[in-house]
């Protein structure tokens, strides 16, 4: 076994992202579907498509709060961090009504997400059990 560390290029990164959010996605809506009146899905097949969906949407909707603090990070004062604090709760507020727009786009009646607090609830337990996953495989790293 090798001891040099392995480096990851930024394509490898984002394809360990979208590939363990996408089965955490469909982790949480299985289990929403199932166990709750939140998530209604017609089959296991939805949820996966439907969990891609939305591990993409997820992704552009984290890229675009990095840019926003990255843009608005480089500028010092009050003014630019309410800036920065008011366009990131912007973007992680109304990404969900797009969430549940494109859901409905994409699939009508085949999955539903009970409204604006049911599509919250889904992105933070996806985002927790992520953000968990990957403190669980740095500390694994790090022994």
């Amino acid at each position: 076994m090798s001891d040099s560390r392995q480096s990851y290029n930024q394509r490898q990164l984002a394809f360990q992202e979208l590939v363990i959010g996408t089965l955490i996605y469909t982790l949480v809506l299985g289990l929403f579907n199932d166990y709750t009146s939140i998530v209604y899905a017609k089959s296991f097949s939805t949820i996966f498509f439907a969990s891609i969906v939305l591990e993409i949407l997820t992704y552009i909707a984290f890229q675009l709060k990095r840019k926003v603090i990255k843009w608005l990070g480089r500028h010092d004062g009050t003014i630019y961090k309410f800036l920065k604090f008011l366009g990131v709760w912007l973007i992680m507020f109304l990404s969900k009504f797009v969430f549940i727009l494109a859901l409905d786009l994409v699939f009508g009646t085949y999955i539903r997400v009970n409204g604006f607090f049911g599509i919250l609830l889904v992105v933070l337990c996806v985002t927790l059990i992520h953000r968990l996953a990957y403190l669980i495989f740095r500390q694994l790293g790090d022994t």
